[in-house]
């Protein structure tokens, strides 16, 4: 009964608010002619063969599946992957980064009539979700055509276990009663999933363990390290609406005992450049062209793909989306991997046992505020503690759960 009325809620609420969700995919960078297939309407051709859906909400759930999508091409030298996310610079990093025999496509709204469209066009033989992509109706209709769903490294916090037993009780066990494989990252994922209705749960970890180092482009980090030259650098990565204003106050206080010091500010959406404060700071912008020069205090790295090239210049990272609560923090392996101590605020629910395990192994710290920020990117600059070289992955991890999915 909870889910039936969850279906006609949405059923009427999605075309009424298409035309605004439409100026916001738009105003996020989203190419306006491929609206349409978030509302599961493609004039594309259907690869012939079996075809294996894969969804991931945007970059950092994208890079993970990466792995996975080889491992399942490997496996089956007769499918597809089609991959589908939500976000437009995941679109740009799936246009480079996905092998012969993937394609892309913007993921359905979770309306009965989207992903009814969807599902008839593309008819996929199974479905594998990324980390908390749970959409009740994307979930029942593929239970509905008897098309078998594997949730993989899921992620399920607390407080979004309990809204479900909370307020949607009904809802949560028609749902997770119907995911044939919860493949978790913690154990308390696991036990969370267990306990709002899921038949079959294991814990893998996460498939950020998995995912290779990001890319660098040789001729790009060659010519910006002439640019910096010897200057201490520290980046700033991934940051939100609001943290912007606590990594500048860091950096100017960083400037009193390291003039030299250059931050480079990567957003994590770039459309929001012209929002971000620079009033004081010598600043120069990745999409005018411009490298930094002897001047520049702030160097705005309003591009997307070039993340490890950011990481691969620097050995403090702080990693935004962790000092507002609500949003999770981000990856903090792929800082890691390039050997980088990482910083972060006090909400990592997201990555909470990379994290820690980061922690334990002194390669990250946690910072409240500008004043923390400041003083431990100074110290780090200064030639404190380097953390422990490069983390290490689970490369196997993509083909272990890549196998475990092909078994329903």
């Amino acid at each position: 009964m909870a889910l039936r009325f969850y279906r006609a809620a949405v059923a009427t609420l999605v075309p009424a608010l298409s035309p605004l969700l439409r100026r916001r995919f738009v105003r996020k960078g989203g190419d306006p002619a491929r609206w349409p297939e978030r509302l599961g309407t493609d004039v594309s051709d259907r690869p012939d063969g079996a075809l294996i859906w894969v969804h991931a909400v945007s970059v950092g759930e994208t890079m993970a599946a990466l792995p996975l999508i080889d491992a399942l091409l490997s496996a089956r030298s007769d499918a597809r992957v089609l991959l589908t996310t939500t976000t437009a610079s995941s679109a740009g990093l799936a246009a480079m980064r996905l092998p012969e025999r993937a394609l892309h496509r913007f993921a359905p709204l979770d309306s009965p009539a989207a992903v009814s469209r969807f599902l008839d066009r593309w008819r996929p033989e199974r479905a594998i979700f990324l980390e908390s992509e749970i959409w009740p109706v994307q979930i029942a209709d593929l239970s509905a055509r008897r098309i078998p769903l594997a949730l993989v490294s899921a992620r399920l916090t607390e407080r979004s276990a309990e809204r479900w037993a909370r307020i949607a009780p009904g809802t949560a066990r028609a749902v997770f009663s119907r995911i044939a494989l919860v493949l978790a990252q913690d154990e308390a994922t696991a036990s969370r999933a267990r306990d709002l209705g899921a038949p079959r749960v294991e814990v893998t970890g996460s498939l950020k363990a998995a995912a290779p180092r990001l890319p660098v482009d040789a001729g790009e980090r060659a010519a910006m390290a002439a640019a910096i030259g010897a200057r201490p650098v520290w980046v700033a990565a991934s940051t939100h609406d609001g943290e912007e204003e606590v990594v500048l106050d860091a950096h100017r206080q960083v400037l009193t005992g390291h003039p030299e010091a250059l931050l480079i500010l990567a957003p994590r959406h770039i459309e929001r450049r012209d929002d971000i404060p620079r009033a004081g700071l010598v600043t120069r912008t990745r999409s005018a062209g411009a490298l930094p020069d002897a001047g520049t205090q702030v160097y705005l790295a309003d591009s997307y793909g070039e993340m490890g090239l950011w990481f691969s210049l620097a050995r403090v990272v702080f990693l935004g989306g962790s000092l507002k609560d609500g949003i999770g923090g981000h990856n903090p392996l792929e800082p890691a991997a390039f050997g980088a101590t990482v910083l972060t605020g006090p909400h990592t629910a997201n990555s909470e046992a990379a994290f820690a395990g980061l922690i334990a192994a002194g390669a990250a710290h946690r910072v409240a505020d500008a004043a923390a920020l400041a003083g431990r990117v100074s110290d780090l600059l200064s030639g404190g503690a380097a953390p422990p070289g490069p983390a290490a992955g689970d490369p196997d991890l993509g083909r272990r759960v890549a196998r475990l999915c092909l078994k329903l």
